[in-house]
This record gives C-alpha cells, sequence and structure tokens, in this order.
C-alpha cells in the first residue's frame, strides 16, 4: 500500500518542532534563581541577615585584604572602648564569597538578639577594630586572614578575610 504525502502532515510536523524548539529556548534562557540570587553576592545564608542596611554582605577580593580597615558607618555618642572592656553589640559577619556565617540578626524577621562579649576574647580583628570606637556606633571592620581564624578557623566559611559590621550597644 503506497500513502500519498499530505502536506498538511509535513507543515503540523513543522509546527510542533518550532513550538518545541521555541519552548526549548525560552526554558535555557530563563533567568535562573541562582543568578538573581547574587543579591549582593549570596546576602543571607541559612536565613541569617544583615542587621542594619548601612551595610550590604557583598563579595570583596581576598587578595587585597592585608591589613585591618575600620570604616566607620555611624557615629556613635557614648564612652570610648578600650581593649579590655566587655561590650554588647550586633553584628553580622561573611567572607569573601559574600556569604554571611554568622548574625545577631537570624532572619528577616527575627528580632535581632545582641551578645556580650569581652574584646579579649575575640578575634585580634575585633579586639583591635573596635578599641577607640564609641558606644553607639556603627563600624564595618575588613579582617585580614591573620588577624581574623587564621589556621583555627572553625569551618571553610570562616577561613581566610572576613568583614564585620558591628554596632557596639553598651560597655562594661
Amino acid at each position: 500500500m503506497k500513502t500519498k504525502n499530505n502536506p498538511l502532515w509535513l507543515v503540523l510536523l513543522v509546527v510542533a518542532f518550532a513550538a518545541i524548539t521555541a519552548g526549548l529556548v525560552f526554558v535555557a534562557n530563563k533567568p535562573s534563581k541562582s543568578s538573581t540570587a547574587d543579591k549582593s553576592a549570596v546576602q543571607a545564608k541559612n536565613g541569617m541577615q544583615v542587621f542594619t542596611k548601612l551595610a550590604k554582605a557583598k563579595k570583596f577580593d581576598a587578595a587585597k585584604v592585608k591589613e585591618l580597615k575600620v570604616e566607620e558607618l555611624k557615629a556613635g555618642d557614648g564612652d570610648v572602648v578600650a581593649e579590655t572592656d566587655t561590650i554588647k553589640a550586633n553584628y553580622t559577619g561573611w567572607n569573601a564569597e559574600g556569604v554571611i556565617f554568622d548574625s545577631t540578626k537570624k532572619s528577616a524577621d527575627a528580632p535581632l538578639e545582641p551578645i556580650e562579649f569581652p574584646l579579649t576574647g575575640v578575634i585580634p580583628g575585633w579586639t583591635k577594630g573596635l578599641a577607640g570606637k564609641k558606644v553607639g556606633g556603627i563600624y564595618k571592620l575588613t579582617i585580614p586572614a591573620d588577624m581574623a581564624y587564621g589556621s583555627q578557623a572553625p569551618s571553610a566559611e570562616t577561613s581566610g578575610p572576613l568583614e564585620f559590621v558591628v554596632e557596639i550597644l553598651s560597655k562594661k
């Protein structure tokens, strides 16, 4: 039995092929959630957030962090902090990839949970970076690896140079 070439079937086949191809091209070029998740590199990991709008967790060039850098984001008007003081503070810390690894702001809708600690019991970058600063101020610390956790880093996320934003609430 011989079948005749039916141009309608051929047209339908071409249209179907074109529709499938167009759909695949659309899906392949659709922005993924991970590419739009470059909100300041990876703004939050495990739901943690930067506690202040004065700073964003974002990627930085680890190779350029050679010394401690302290940037005043908001001037304090209280007592001056000494290296031997105990302070109460809000903070957020992130690594060179922009991944937040710790914060007193655990999620966008969670309340701040400030912590109290002696400056003699934290990484050297915090001790040196916050000494001489005033209560009520907000400071961004860019800390080289040797003044952060160095070879004693508790995880891969905390190895290398780090950045923190710290709000000093009070001192003892």
